[in-house]
Protein backbone atom coordinates (compact mmCIF):
# COMPACT_ATOMS: atom_id res chain seq x y z
CA UNK A 1 0.00 0.00 0.00
CA UNK A 2 1.42 3.08 -0.93
CA UNK A 3 1.96 6.14 1.60
CA UNK A 4 -0.19 9.04 1.61
CA UNK A 5 1.11 12.16 -0.01
CA UNK A 6 2.52 14.33 2.95
CA UNK A 7 1.91 18.48 2.04
CA UNK A 8 5.27 19.98 1.47
CA UNK A 9 8.53 18.43 0.92
CA UNK A 10 9.86 15.15 2.52
CA UNK A 11 12.94 15.26 4.86
CA UNK A 12 14.84 13.72 2.00
CA UNK A 13 13.54 15.80 -0.56
CA UNK A 14 14.25 18.93 1.75
CA UNK A 15 17.67 18.04 1.97
CA UNK A 16 18.09 18.20 -1.37
CA UNK A 17 16.34 21.30 -2.53
CA UNK A 18 18.36 23.07 0.67
CA UNK A 19 21.67 21.73 -1.40
CA UNK A 20 20.18 22.84 -5.03
CA UNK A 21 19.10 26.20 -3.51
CA UNK A 22 22.51 27.08 -2.60
CA UNK A 23 24.36 25.13 -5.43
CA UNK A 24 22.44 24.25 -8.22
CA UNK A 25 23.01 23.51 -10.59
CA UNK A 26 24.47 20.27 -9.66
CA UNK A 27 24.53 16.68 -11.47
CA UNK A 28 23.49 13.91 -8.68
CA UNK A 29 27.47 13.30 -7.61
CA UNK A 30 27.58 16.67 -7.08
CA UNK A 31 24.23 16.66 -4.25
CA UNK A 32 25.65 13.34 -3.12
CA UNK A 33 28.97 15.31 -2.22
CA UNK A 34 27.09 17.83 -0.21
CA UNK A 35 25.01 15.56 1.65
CA UNK A 36 26.01 15.79 5.44
CA UNK A 37 24.12 12.88 6.59
CA UNK A 38 26.09 9.10 6.90
CA UNK A 39 25.48 7.04 5.98
CA UNK A 40 25.23 8.58 2.52
CA UNK A 41 22.54 7.24 -0.06
CA UNK A 42 23.57 4.81 -2.67
CA UNK A 43 23.92 7.50 -6.51
CA UNK A 44 20.96 4.97 -7.58
CA UNK A 45 18.91 6.08 -4.47
CA UNK A 46 19.65 9.33 -4.61
CA UNK A 47 19.20 9.73 -8.35
CA UNK A 48 15.48 8.25 -8.12
CA UNK A 49 14.43 10.64 -5.11
CA UNK A 50 16.12 13.44 -8.14
CA UNK A 51 14.08 11.94 -10.83
CA UNK A 52 11.08 11.64 -8.38
CA UNK A 53 11.36 15.73 -7.05
CA UNK A 54 11.69 16.37 -11.29
CA UNK A 55 7.78 14.54 -12.03
CA UNK A 56 6.55 16.69 -8.81
CA UNK A 57 7.82 19.70 -10.03
CA UNK A 58 10.27 20.77 -8.03
CA UNK A 59 13.41 20.50 -10.07
CA UNK A 60 14.45 20.38 -13.90
CA UNK A 61 17.18 19.20 -15.78
CA UNK A 62 19.67 20.69 -17.92
CA UNK A 63 22.37 18.57 -20.30
CA UNK A 64 25.94 18.75 -19.17
CA UNK A 65 27.96 16.49 -20.97
CA UNK A 66 26.61 13.09 -21.00
CA UNK A 67 25.38 13.47 -17.56
CA UNK A 68 21.99 16.06 -15.69
CA UNK A 69 22.76 18.82 -13.78
CA UNK A 70 19.39 19.57 -11.66
CA UNK A 71 18.25 22.82 -10.92
CA UNK A 72 15.50 24.02 -8.41
CA UNK A 73 12.41 25.32 -9.70
CA UNK A 74 10.51 25.67 -6.67
CA UNK A 75 11.46 28.94 -5.21
CA UNK A 76 13.05 29.19 -1.87
CA UNK A 77 11.29 31.81 -0.74
CA UNK A 78 7.90 30.52 -1.95
CA UNK A 79 8.36 27.51 -0.37
CA UNK A 80 9.22 28.80 3.01
CA UNK A 81 5.72 30.80 2.92
CA UNK A 82 3.88 28.26 1.95
CA UNK A 83 5.29 25.94 4.88
CA UNK A 84 4.65 28.52 7.66
CA UNK A 85 1.25 29.48 5.75
CA UNK A 86 0.37 25.46 6.70
CA UNK A 87 1.71 25.63 10.08
CA UNK A 88 -0.23 28.15 10.77
CA UNK A 89 -3.64 26.84 9.27
CA UNK A 90 -2.57 23.57 11.01
CA UNK A 91 -1.32 24.70 14.62
CA UNK A 92 -2.86 28.36 15.07
CA UNK A 93 -6.30 28.72 13.23
CA UNK A 94 -4.73 29.89 10.46
CA UNK A 95 -3.70 33.11 12.18
CA UNK A 96 -0.11 33.71 11.55
CA UNK A 97 -0.08 36.50 14.13
CA UNK A 98 -0.94 33.73 16.81
CA UNK A 99 2.15 31.72 15.20
CA UNK A 100 4.46 34.78 15.68
CA UNK A 101 3.08 35.54 19.35
CA UNK A 102 3.99 31.78 19.92
CA UNK A 103 7.53 32.01 18.47
CA UNK A 104 8.20 35.66 20.29
CA UNK A 105 6.68 34.50 24.02
CA UNK A 106 9.38 31.23 23.70
CA UNK A 107 12.28 32.00 22.15
CA UNK A 108 14.73 34.39 23.56
CA UNK A 109 15.22 37.13 20.65
CA UNK A 110 18.51 39.12 19.94
CA UNK A 111 18.60 43.19 20.27
CA UNK A 112 19.04 42.80 16.13
CA UNK A 113 15.88 40.53 15.51
CA UNK A 114 13.54 42.53 18.10
CA UNK A 115 14.44 45.62 16.20
CA UNK A 116 13.43 44.27 13.10
CA UNK A 117 9.90 43.15 14.24
CA UNK A 118 9.24 46.77 15.67
CA UNK A 119 10.37 48.06 12.05
CA UNK A 120 8.22 45.60 10.54
CA UNK A 121 5.33 46.49 13.18
CA UNK A 122 5.91 49.97 12.25
CA UNK A 123 5.91 50.18 8.67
Amino acid sequence: MPRPRQPGLTENELEVMKILWERAPLKVSGILDYLKRTPKPAYTSLLTLVQTMEKKGYVKHQKSGKAFSYLPVLQQKKYLLLEIKRIAKCLFGGSPGKLVLNLVEDEQLNEMEIEALKKLLND
